[in-house]
């Protein structure tokens, strides 16, 4: 609940923490319907400021914080907006000579004013993350008035609820920041000494003593300051020791630890948290203090409220990592076998019934890989002859007979060829006849040798024209080969021109990863379903495991060779897919887990 008196508490040790101040206000009114006044100041030229009136109101308008930045310039403020919402990045980021952060007051939803404070953006500051700073500051606020700390006693009382706060938070450990809340909580309350005692276990153990770090060697005290403490936790109420005449609660502790360590005034209260009582904390006051009032009495019970949950996290947080572990483990053993938690009960039967189902069902495993389906046979037909392209009408995926034209080539340069030597040859034979004639031997060997050259070059010429003309050696489909662009193109003498598969006999090649290559053998059955067929499948049986590896995709995967029990009609080369190879019956668990085992096998034993 928020308090007039804990505002002024707040607001005023607020600006005494935080660096760079220079001047601060703040605006209350009454929750979510104002009017929003002003409360508290540090200057009244800084209040009367116009941009401080404006920047108010757009921070309870957009119940934002509202960033600006100010710079002098001959004696004038010189200002420029910079953000109107919360800011990611510190605003002292941004060079500038001063920032004026307002935020709005936004407790529990509701909005209760607005606090408004000028920054120096001073090199010597440390923190100078301003906007942080600020909501920081409101969410200790916040929680004060969570804790009702401020509804009753005098102001100073949220004063030294926030000191205590930043005591328990401010210091690097737990029992540190122990020591520190102890200590100020001693020195505060006029207390001779302060002692805080946690539970480990079953037992209550002293945590931090104050004005003393070390407390080891003073044995009896610290024995006798668990018991008094004990001996509030155990009946989860204060104690206060002399009691009252009405006074029903156990002090035999309190009497001990009063006659043998001269405290004439004790008061002890149990630290709750998450509705546990998770310790205790005690006050002690000589004969030369007052004793404890009622007052005082409800002022220690609200301080311990205040820092009990922060001291509890950063002890637990502050464990060793066997003991965290031990902690976890035992809370879920307590769940799983204690009285209540019916959802973790049903959870963990649950877990455990698929264990044992995953453990004890075989299920058929099958080793999956992607396959590709090719000819068992497939002809390359290349170019005879050099020459140009005059005709392809053939394209892949034509079915086609044998002796099929699938192209041919330009026979123009050798049909003028074939007449060159078809006129020289018709010479020749003329000389050859005169000599004769003549009877000159000589001449007619010479004339009967160029007529054998003539024919044999008339006859290769033949075969040319011939081989011009590209026929399918073997019926089937063309799987590759396109030259219906590219007529008039030069080929060469053996270049690939065309592949023809037959359609009768298929081979499926498996790409298997090498993870699971060694189920594998020869004669293991399967099915391929093809992207073609989705809903049929096709039998196959290995043929072939190929020892070599090929990486793709990431992975090593070994080539495996297999065929179809049956052939269909529609099957084509190419055509793409899924086989499974069947390896036998395994246990489900094994089947779904057995990658990642020997994954981390491999891992484990490389980092060994």
């Amino acid at each position: 609940m928020i308090t007039p008196s804990l505002v002024q508490s707040w607001f005023g040790y607020a600006c005494q923490q935080m660096q760079g101040v220079v001047q601060a206000c703040v605006y209350l009114g009454e929750a979510e319907r104002g009017p929003y006044k002003l409360f508290e100041t540090y200057s009244d030229s800084f209040v009367h400021s116009e941009l401080i009136h404006e920047n108010v109101e757009a921070a309870l308008k957009r119940r934002k914080s509202v960033v600006t930045r100010t710079g002098a310039s001959q004696g004038e403020a010189e200002v420029k907006q910079l953000l109107a919402v919360n800011a990611a990045q510190p605003v002292s980021a941004i060079s500038s000579t001063s920032f004026l952060i307002t935020s709005p007051l936004l407790i529990e939803r509701q909005l209760h004013g607005a606090i408004s404070i000028e920054f120096k953006n001073d090199p010597a500051v440390k923190n100078r993350d301003f906007l942080k700073n600020v909501e920081t500051a409101i969410k200790w606020l916040q929680f004060l008035s969570t804790n009702n700390v401020g509804d009753s006693g005098s102001p100073g009382n949220a004063g030294l609820a926030l000191q205590i706060t930043a005591r328990a938070l401010s210091q690097d450990s737990s029992a540190e920041a122990a020591t520190s809340v102890v200590t100020e909580l001693a020195t505060r309350l006029s207390c001779e000494r302060v002692s805080i005692g946690f539970r480990e276990g079953r037992e209550l153990k002293l945590y931090a003593l104050s004005h003393s770090a070390r407390y080891e060697s003073r044995q009896n005290l610290i024995k006798r300051i668990e018991a008094a403490i004990e001996e509030a936790v155990d009946q989860k109420e204060t104690l206060f020791y002399p009691a009252t005449d009405k006074s029903t609660f156990m002090l035999q502790a309190h009497d001990e630890l009063a006659k043998n360590h001269g405290g004439s005034f004790i008061c002890t209260v149990p630290l709750i948290h998450h509705g546990q009582v998770t310790g205790g904390v005690i006050f002690e006051r000589n004969s030369a203090a007052p004793a404890f009032t009622p007052e005082t009495i409800e002022l220690c019970e609200q301080l311990a409220a205040l820092f009990a949950p922060i001291l509890e996290f950063r002890r637990l947080n502050d464990r060793p990592l066997s003991e965290k572990t031990r902690e976890l483990l035992k809370s879920a053993a307590s769940g799983v076998f204690g009285s209540g938690h019916l959802g973790l009960k049903f959870v963990v039967a649950v877990s455990v019934l698929a264990v044992m189902t995953l453990t004890m069902v075989q299920w058929n495993y099958k080793v999956s890989a992607n396959s590709v389906l090719e000819g068992t046979v497939e002809r390359v037909i290349t170019a005879p002859e050099e020459g140009y392209i005059k005709d392809a009408p053939a394209r892949p995926g034509d079915l086609v007979s044998a002796k099929q034209t699938l192209a041919t080539l330009d026979d123009r340069d050798l049909k003028l060829e074939k007449l060159k030597w078809s006129g020289k040859q018709k010479q020749i034979r003329k000389e050859y006849r005169e000599a004769l004639a003549g009877r000159d031997r000589s001449q007619i060997g010479i004339l009967r040798t160029q007529l054998d050259q003539a024919q044999a070059q008339l006859e290769i010429l033949e075969k040319k024209l011939e081989r011009t003309v590209i026929n399918a050696p073997i019926g089937g489909v063309i799987v590759s080969g396109d030259f219906t662009r590219a007529l008039g193109s030069p080929v060469e003498r053996g270049q690939i021109m065309y592949k023809v598969s037959p359609l009768d006999h298929y081979r499926v090649l498996l790409d298997v990863d090498e993870s699971d290559v060694a189920e594998l053998s020869v004669g293991m059955k399967g099915e391929l379903t093809l992207s073609a067929a989705a809903e049929d499948s096709f039998e196959i049986v290995v043929d072939k495991i190929t020892p070599v590896s090929e990486a793709g995709d990431g992975a090593n995967y070994f080539q495996v060779e297999a065929s179809l029990v049956e052939t269909p009609q529609f099957l084509r080369p190419g055509m793409q897919g899924v086989s499974k190879i069947e390896i036998g019956e395994r246990r489900l668990l094994w089947v779904w887990t057995h990658k990642l085992v020997d994954w981390l096998r491999l891992k484990l034993w490389a980092w060994w």
